[in-house]
């Protein structure tokens, strides 16, 4: 809704109906965005050849596997780095020039809970903290022509695994006492975007107040 051409990434060559937009274009790319760098080259080409420009990247591609101490190898630390840390560098560094020819912006999706972090997902946690030290990194790096920011949302999707108990233990931490929509999520993305113009390098929380709870 607010006139955005947007393109995303699926692995699921079955998406048939992708969502719809009043004010613009969506359109799935079927790519492996791990599959570096020639994954950066097909999508940077098909982006220039159907819009002509790029204003804004959002890092959102993210996995949650469970791993204490005694249940992760190198494997999973693997995993979780590739697609945290090494994609989010390399596809800023491939879209660099086109976001500084628009004055852009990146968006890290981070996560709220890497100041707490949980022993069961020690790999996840650990790449999350690294891809949050990309925000005021890359802040500097592009500055003054590209703005940098990260959204750390709380609990607004659960792990699978995660019992309704478990939930509802959760939500007695948080002030707002309910858990979130992934439309709060993206109304901070949409502001970051459109109306911070002045925010760099800054995380913003959106976690019912977790953070301070």
């Amino acid at each position: 809704d607010s006139g955005f051409n947007v393109v995303y990434t699926t692995r699921d060559q079955t998406v048939a109906d992708p969502p719809t937009s009043a004010g613009g274009r969506i359109m799935p790319i079927t790519i492996d965005v791990c599959d570096l760098p020639q994954a950066g080259d097909a999508l940077q080409e098909s982006i220039q050849q159907t819009f002509g420009r790029l204003d804004v990247l959002v890092h959102n591609a993210s996995i949650f596997d469970a791993g204490d101490l005694a249940h992760t190898g190198i494997s999973m630390i693997r995993r979780m780095n590739r697609i945290h840390v090494e994609v989010p560098i390399l596809l800023t560094k491939e879209f660099a020039p086109m976001l500084r020819a628009n004055k852009g912006s990146v968006i890290m999706m981070v996560d709220s809970g890497i100041e707490r972090p949980a022993p069961r997902y020690l790999a996840y946690n650990a790449s999350k903290a690294a891809m949050t030290n990309l925000v005021p990194a890359l802040a500097r790096e592009l500055a003054p022509d590209v703005r940098v920011n990260g959204v750390a949302p709380g609990a607004i999707l659960w792990p699978d695994d995660m019992s309704e108990a478990d939930r509802e233990k959760f939500l007695s931490r948080v002030p707002l006492k309910r858990a979130g929509e992934p439309s709060d999520a993206a109304s901070m993305v949409r502001y970051l975007v459109t109306e911070g113009n002045y925010i760099t390098g800054q995380i913003l929380r959106v976690d019912g107040g977790r953070s301070v709870g």
